[in-house]
């Protein structure tokens, strides 16, 4: 169909493919979002699609469709130019086209698969509005279904050749560990997404990496991966420079949370290692959050790791459903000294009280008086209202959306900027707190 425009053809394609499927599977629309691509990423055709690789948002669905197509932010400045998907599959079941599939998508990362390197080359990635801890929705798996079986018949790919990202992505040898060794991400879910309701019915049983001896450990069943921590702090695809090593995860499970000469901080925490919800208790008694330590090298054998411990220096802890950010609050043993220190009496630090008031800390003269319960937002700045007129704030300012906003419900509840799931429909007397770095 040489002179076709590409757009057009695909359309073409996508309704032909669904007529071949047959009546089980109804066609679905598909959105194409690809005019909010970053303009300063290059589009380059993929040479050879082997592989899908399905993955998880690990954010709200206007945060996902604002990083994937623009790029992630970091400290005000876009840290890399979009393209990060392929497809997004919404809880709703809605599908978003962000690059046209012949296109290389930056997704994968750090990956391997039965002897292929850097499957960004090789797969068309999806990714899926929603956590790792969390269960997909029915129409989500509908619409994935049939997006799957769309992009398998055009591209000639076998059930067993779409792949979770966790199976694929792997952390290089370092000091912690002397071979390549899975676990670096925990997407889609280890046991969260279920390949039969996606439509898949066949899988690999084993790690061909791990066979052929370019995964660690010997050959493991891939099942056995679910010995990984079954929760981990929101990371970016770009890996972080500095800690215990350069790429995050492992594939072992911490069979114990003492730090010895063959079971290192990485082994034991994973990717959380340098949480500040990670306390270190070393064998002289002192304490250390995961944020506060900088020479992984010093950590002496016989210092206890203990994780997600609600500390009150962590400025920020999601639970485990992804619903509210926890912030620290006073106590009978913690006083607003103990929680921000220098910055006890900043403008920039926020006291919400029991009642609902809020005052910054250069307001408060009477210290003794902040109540029991007070919650603590340190370093943190007030934001005007986004007033936005588009649910996934495409008309906003990338802070709005940045998983460092706080925004602060009237029941006294927060919410991250990539927690926001519809602008338009945040209520008025809401506030916004964007940090300060």
């Amino acid at each position: 169909m040489r002179g076709v425009p590409s757009k057009l053809l695909l359309t073409v394609e996508l309704l032909l493919l669904a007529g071949l499927l047959g009546g089980e599977l109804s066609a679905k629309q598909i959105t194409d979002y690809q005019n909010r691509l970053n303009p300063r990423f290059r589009k380059i055709l993929r040479k050879d699609t082997r592989f899908i690789i399905i993955h998880s948002t690990e954010s709200s669905l206007p945060s996902a469709l604002r990083t994937l197509s623009r790029g992630r932010v970091r400290r005000g400045s876009y840290v890399s130019l979009g393209g990060h998907a392929n497809y997004l599959v919404a809880r709703s079941g809605k599908i978003y086209r962000i690059l046209d599939p012949k296109y290389r998508a930056n997704h994968a990362g750090v990956s391997m698969w039965d002897g292929l390197y850097n499957l960004s080359d090789y797969s068309i990635g999806i990714e899926l509005e929603g956590y790792h801890n969390v269960p997909f929705t029915s129409t989500q798996y509908d619409s994935l279904e049939w997006l799957l079986k769309v992009l398998q018949k055009r591209f000639d790919i076998a059930d067993r050749d779409v792949l979770e990202h966790c199976r694929v992505a792997y952390s290089p040898p370092n000091r912690f560990h002397r071979s390549n060794v899975r676990g670096r991400k925990l997407d889609p879910g280890i046991s969260n997404f279920d390949r039969a309701r996606a439509g898949l019915t066949d899988e690999y049983a084993y790690d061909p990496d791990a066979v052929a001896g370019r995964i660690g450990d010997g050959p493991v069943l891939l099942k056995a991966s679910a010995q990984l921590p079954a929760v981990s702090e929101e990371e970016p695809e770009e890996e972080p420079e500095g800690g215990p090593e350069s790429e995050n995860g492992t594939s072992e499970a911490a069979d114990s949370g003492v730090i010895s000469a063959d079971r290192t901080a990485w082994k034991i925490a994973g990717s959380r290692y340098n949480a500040p919800t990670t306390i270190y208790t070393l064998p002289d008694g002192k304490t250390l959050r995961g944020d506060e330590i900088v020479d992984w090298g010093n950590i002496p054998a016989g210092t206890r790791v203990e994780l997600d411990v609600v500390g009150v220096k962590a400025t920020k802890l999601v639970s485990a459903a992804r619903k509210e950010v926890i912030v620290p609050e006073t106590s009978s043993t913690l006083n607003p000294w103990k929680i921000a220190n220098a910055l006890y009496n900043s403008p920039f630090t926020f006291y919400l009280f029991p009642d609902g008031s809020l005052r910054p800390g250069n307001s408060i003269t009477n210290w003794p008086a902040v109540p029991v319960g007070t919650k603590v937002l340190v370093a943190y700045r007030r934001l005007i209202f986004p007033g936005s007129l588009s649910p996934l704030g495409d008309d906003l300012g990338d802070i709005y959306l940045n998983s460092g906003t706080l925004y602060l419900f009237p029941d006294q509840s927060f919410k991250s900027g990539d927690q926001i799931e519809d602008f338009t429909q945040i209520p008025q007397d809401l506030l916004v707190f964007a940090k300060v770095d």
